[in-house]
């Protein structure tokens, strides 16, 4: 029987790559999405990394991905049900060991399936090579949630992260020349141990620089048996509240410039509903921007072409129409 995992797109806050292990078990779930509208596959499991604040590589084992076939097998299933969009997921989604861009490219073949996204990917992933092979893949969504953690190199260190923010800046600034239309989210985490003030300054200025779309911002928690939980220099709460609410008002100014710029290039996108409330249908264009449209239940799990309206609401959520 095929098999879907069901994750958090946006959920993710490990760190990619690591050595892989061939054979070795992995969960799986059934689908538990209310709609017929995105499906989470999980093709990977484990994690082999040792980020500082990380339990997960003790908990879940070695990197084991599940096969192509398998795969394609699964995504053929949840279309043949009615679902248009897949999220491919795992603990470390970019460590597929079977080629994880072939992968995507065999399903984007599949008749009836419309979009295809990752789940969180490390930043170092999506350099120039993988922005190379995807650019002309139609049905990958020109969205990434990006595993970043922190903006400041000081405090990637610290976390034991495998890139620089030199290498982000890189990667992002290609991938957006390949994919105008691209947007990125991240998650964010404010007040790991050690992370002075300069150091948040630092992160503050690069995530202005950086222009998310959105961002999952939330304080350092310790977790019992990983390095980060018995570092010195922990940060006071309060102080680590202050910054998650900082870092917050620059994502939510660039998500309303990011709004504000793609209105003013074009007027018309594709959005693919998902719900329906109170006389409104509710979905979001490939690059992940959140749609609201009166409209029928009857639109859920439709891609419409729709008309973008301004202003748009303070949550960000654009209001459009046939």
């Amino acid at each position: 029987a095929a098999r879907t995992a069901v994750a958090l797109m946006e959920g993710d806050t490990v760190q990619l790559y690591g050595k892989l292990e061939i054979g070795k078990e992995y969960e799986n779930y059934s689908v538990s999405s209310p709609d017929h509208t995105r499906a989470y596959i999980k093709i990977e499991d484990g994690c082999e990394n040792r980020c500082a604040y990380c339990v997960i590589p003790k908990v879940r084992g070695p990197v084991r991905s599940k096969p192509q076939k398998d795969v394609i097998e699964e995504v053929t299933h949840v279309v043949s049900l009615g679902y248009k969009e897949i999220v491919l997921t795992g603990i470390e989604t970019c460590s597929y060991q079977f080629g994880l861009t072939a992968l995507m490219k065999e399903l984007s073949l599949i008749d009836g399936l419309e979009r295809i996204r990752l789940s969180s990917v490390n930043p170092s992933f999506i350099n120039r090579k993988f922005a190379d092979e995807i650019k002309n893949i139609d049905k990958i969504c020109p969205h990434f949630h990006l595993s970043l953690q922190s903006c400041c190199d000081n405090t990637l260190r610290a976390m034991r992260r495998q890139y620089n923010t030199r290498k982000l800046f890189e990667n992002c600034t290609y991938l957006r020349t390949v994919m105008p239309d691209v947007c990125f989210t991240a998650d964010i985490i404010c007040g790991f141990p050690g992370e002075t003030e300069e150091d948040f300054e630092i992160t503050k200025q690069n995530v202005e620089k950086l222009s998310l779309l959105h961002a999952h911002i939330f304080p350092y928690s310790k977790r019992p048996g990983t390095e980060a939980a018995t570092m010195p220099n922990q940060v006071d709460e309060k102080v680590k509240a202050t910054r998650c609410d900082i870092l917050s008002k620059v994502v939510e100014k660039s998500r309303k410039e990011i709004i504000e710029e793609i209105y003013s290039k074009r007027k018309e996108m594709s959005a693919l509903f998902e719900t329906f409330e109170n006389g409104f249908v509710y979905g979001h264009t490939e690059n992940y921007i959140p749609i609201k449209m009166a409209g029928e239940c009857s639109l859920i799990s439709q891609t419409k072409k729709v008309h973008l309206k301004m202003p748009f609401e303070v949550s960000g959520v654009f209001e459009a129409e046939e």
